[in-house]
């Protein structure tokens, strides 16, 4: 779709080559003239639309349209001529030996007579070929520049995306091809990928020291697992020898000997070498394979990556945060508080029998969180306390007095984590009931829609404001047409509303009122009466002001109007266009009655009809519902009628970051860090609603009016839980996973972060700078050869932080959590917590020009928005509708 924004968009900007820094020898006093000698050097081609759309239909095109499909069986010299083509191609030399042998065998053979079109210059490729003999020429722009001959190959990447053809390509004699199409590549690999991440999850679920893993966890050990082979009689380790891998037998049997004899046989699902995860200790036993075998092996240093620790504490934190969870008392307390416990909570382990917890220590000294093994009491043989038992909550946050009777023994080995009593309540931060009391009412206020542009800092001290209020049954709390000055939210109980003396709803538990009197002088709308007894969280407009300086009520005003969804379509006056694009055209809008401006994105039913996009605008509504966030732009509803479907935008007065950068040039490492702070700002709020954007680069964020970058456009990011397959984006951002098929996830956008870094730092993106052609990009990609200017210190954190995003190993680029990117050293000293409230100064505020004018005259000269948007879209080639179907009944039902 087309975003909401005030831009310059360029035609046939000049493209400007590069210099790449690390050619230049700088001396240190020469340094800063080389980075001047750079400056200049940013390309200012923009590349707006992602080249893979999801968007766009795969349409089945006509190529070798005179071709001749004939059976045939492949004959070893077939396939040693395929295997061999093959390894020319980055796209199959990911893929193992079982998916290329599936590949090859849905490869069709063609015959096709002298003189005759295989494909077109500039039209659709759908197929990859492989010359099995005869001659073909290549022509682009209708000059021949190569003679192609039998063993050599064209067209790959169709395989990849529908990328219009480079050059024509016709027989020159009788000639026969190897095909293969996009749709049957792209499924096969997605089919045998999506089976084997499947079973792969299997095996690492069945692992008992993985199952205190969280599934994101888990998930991510399956994406560093490696193949293994041996063949019968291979020794796969060696007893006594150091050992650092875990193996898990996906296919064959292997046998067990000590000391030359044989202790047992393990089969598929079977593993091994699981103490190397935990202590790299020598390996105890020698494994043979007994027939040929296919092993996964995961090994500690790739733990570290994914985890981000070692596998034993991991284990223990995990293993305390369900204890908390299945806790009545310490599951209230927040994450915070809970993640100072899980640091402070000292570990010991205990061998069976021992005592754990003597007899005659006072109860409330202490809580225990059992995280390996049993407890009983002594002269007892049933278990007292299982895994993930706490013992001791009660009796310290009640502080109730005695000592425990009995000696707790342990029942098998035994891992306790313990902290004092006093260590308890340092770590939350005071008196139990005071904290949890504070901990609802701030969870509470979170789901306040006014209150969702603050801060935790900010909320915290709104927390300090609210004073508790009971209601008895039938008491009014609000009555109409009076005015108001309290904010009311339901701690328990159940409210009435009622409007002219007719009941409206109920509202409970969470549920809240009169927000709007803390920030204007209104009268109330309607009554609210207590039903039964009711305990409100009630704050004053007086308090309210006392904390919520003028800054911050400015931005809360901002984001209240950017709520009013009861703005109609004829309630709108056009202003200007603001931009065009494929699939929808965009314009500048302000309402009749507050002049207050909005970005309006038409989407033309005959365009939505032609590229099949009825899911894709149902999908893109449903993201931009879940994102309320001060850095992304924002829908204030949806409309539609006979001719198209509408959607009323935040308009974002600003510039795109992509031409900010260019008026920056290469970018201090304060400010660099300024933007990308914001950016994983905006990253992590999509991904908690599991929501992946695919298309983060300078071009979909806009630098608005106070210097801050707001994201934009999210017709290509989609809801996602586990892996997805399609591929989209725009080439020099793109991970490298997405373009090989094998499957990627929410850490596609990371990699993407670790492209902009780089960028903005040293001019150029770092793989592929010079390319303008896809695959070669791709290619650039996927060899991840990273080199960093030489000016760049190698103790600077930045290049330690680059290479982590830029990780090939999807799982090692978070570094465990968001919390431990945000922790990373490269950013010491950045306020997360400001960027929110957007107290940071910004690097560069655009210098916007005074739209007043055209606003007055717009109101001047209204004219009919149906009118105005028709003429755009008759200026547009609307594709014919090639589709077969009709689209769901009432798909539009939402709008």
């Amino acid at each position: 779709m087309g975003s909401c924004t005030v831009k310059n968009h360029a035609k046939d900007p000049e493209k400007v080559l590069s210099v790449r820094p690390e050619f230049i020898n700088i001396t240190e006093e020469g340094r800063k003239g080389a980075k001047d000698s750079i400056r200049q050097t940013r390309k200012n081609l923009k590349q707006k639309a992602a080249v893979a759309d999801s968007r766009l239909q795969n349409d089945s095109y006509s190529e070798t349209p005179t071709a001749v499909q004939i059976p045939r069986k492949k004959t070893e010299q077939d396939l040693k001529l395929i295997y061999s083509s093959l390894q020319k191609h980055f796209i199959f030399n990911s893929l193992t030996d079982q998916q290329k042998k599936q590949i090859v065998e849905r490869m069709n053979f063609l015959e096709i007579e002298t003189n005759q079109l295989i494909f077109e210059q500039n039209s659709k490729g759908s197929s990859f070929f492989i010359l099995a003999s005869g001659r073909v020429e290549v022509i682009v722009n209708g000059n021949r520049v190569n003679i192609l001959k039998s063993g050599e190959s064209f067209g790959e990447m169709a395989l990849l995306h529908d990328t219009p053809r480079s050059a024509t390509i016709n027989t020159l004699v009788k000639s026969y091809l190897w095909s293969l199409d996009r749709a049957t590549f792209r499924a096969s690999l997605e089919e045998m990928n999506a089976q084997n991440f499947k079973e792969n999850k299997a095996f690492i679920d069945s692992i008992p020291v993985f199952e205190v893993l969280s599934e994101e966890q888990r998930e991510s050990l399956v994406s560093v697992l490696s193949l293994q082979k041996f063949s019968n009689g291979n020794k796969i380790v060696n007893e006594g020898d150091p050992g650092d891998l875990l193996y898990i037998i996906k296919e064959g049997s292997v046998v067990c000997t000590q000391k030359g004899c044989e202790v047992r046989m393990m089969n598929k699902g079977d593993y091994f070498g699981e103490q190397a995860l935990y202590y790299g200790s020598p390996r105890t036993a020698t494994i043979t394979a007994a027939e040929d075998v296919i092993l996964l092996a995961l090994g500690r240093e790739n733990l570290v990556e994914c985890l981000g620790a070692s596998l034993q504490l991991i284990i223990y934190k995990n293993s305390m945060r369900i204890a908390f969870k299945k806790n009545e008392l310490l599951r209230k307390l927040s994450k915070e508080q809970q993640e100072n416990l899980l640091n402070e909570m000292q570990i010991q382990s205990y061998e069976a029998g021992n005592v754990v917890i003597q007899a005659g220590i006072a109860k409330k000294s202490a809580i225990f969180a059992l995280v390996k093994g049993e407890l009983k009491y002594s002269g007892k043989n049933d278990s007292a306390f299982k895994l993930f038992d706490i013992i001791g909550a009660s009796d310290v946050i009640n502080e109730h007095d005695g000592n425990y009777d009995n000696d707790l023994i342990a029942l098998g080995n035994v891992d306790i984590t313990h902290i004092s009593s006093s260590g308890f309540f340092n770590c939350i931060g005071g008196e139990y009931a005071q904290i949890t009391a504070l901990n609802e009412a701030l969870s509470s206020l979170k789901r306040v829609q006014l209150f969702k542009a603050l801060n935790n800092e900010e909320l915290s001290q709104l927390v300090t404001a609210l004073k508790i209020q009971e209601f008895s049954d039938n008491q009014t709390i609000v009555e109409q047409n009076t005015s108001g000055d309290k904010f009311y939210l339901i701690k328990s109980g159940k409210v009435e509303i009622i409007k002219d003396g007719i009941s409206l709803r109920i509202i409970t538990k969470d549920d809240y009122f009169g927000e709007r009197s803390l920030m204007f002088d209104e009268i109330r709308s309607a009554s609210c009466i207590a039903r039964k007894k009711v305990i409100c969280w009630v704050m004053s407009m007086h308090d309210f002001k006392v904390i919520i300086n003028e800054r911050i009520r400015e931005r809360l005003l901002e984001r209240i109007k950017l709520q009013d969804d009861s703005i109609q379509l004829n309630e709108l006056v056009l202003v200007k266009t603001l931009g065009n694009g494929m699939f929808g055209n965009v314009f500048l809008v302000a309402h009749k009655t507050d002049k207050r401006l909005y970005a309006l994105k038409a989407v033309d039913r005959r365009k939505i009809m032609a590229y099949q996009i009825e899911e894709n605008i149902v999908l893109e509504r449903k993201i931009l519902l879940q994102l309320d966030h001060t850095l992304i732009m924002k829908l204030v509803r949806t409309f539609k009628d006979q001719k198209r479907l509408y959607f009323l935008m935040e308009y974002i007065r600003g510039m795109d970051l992509f031409d900010v950068i260019r008026k920056l040039q290469l970018l201090k490492e304060c400010d660099a860090k300024f933007y990308i702070g914001c950016i994983i700002v905006i990253i992590e709020h999509l991904h908690e609603r599991e929501i992946l954007y695919r298309d983060l680069k300078p071009e979909n964020m806009v630098v608005d009016s106070q210097g801050y970058p707001k994201l934009i456009d999210f017709g290509t990011a989609k809801f996602i839980r586990g892996r997805t397959y399609t591929i989209v984006g725009t080439p020099h951002y793109m991970a490298p996973e997405v373009v090989t098929g094998h499957g990627y996830g929410l850490s596609a956008d990371y990699w993407t972060i670790g492209i902009m870094l780089y960028e903005l730092l040293f001019g150029y993106v770092p793989f592929g700078e010079d390319e303008s052609d896809p695959y070669s990009i791709y290619e650039k990609v996927q060899e991840r050869r990273l080199v960093f200017p030489q000016w760049v210190d190698n103790k600077n954190k930045v290049k330690e932080f680059i290479s982590q995003l830029l990780s090939k190993n999807p799982s090692s680029r978070l570094g465990g959590s968001f919390d431990k990117l945000k922790s990373h050293p490269w950013f010491i000293g950045l306020n997360w917590d400001k960027i929110t409230s957007k107290e940071l100064k910004a690097p560069y505020v655009p210098k916007l020009a005074n739209i007043d004018l055209e606003i007055e005259n717009a109101f001047r000269n209204q004219k009919v928005i149906d009118e105005v948007i028709s003429r755009v879209e008759n200026s547009e080639d609307i594709p014919k509708n090639k589709r077969r179907d009709q689209p769901p009944a009432n798909w539009d039902n939402d709008f």
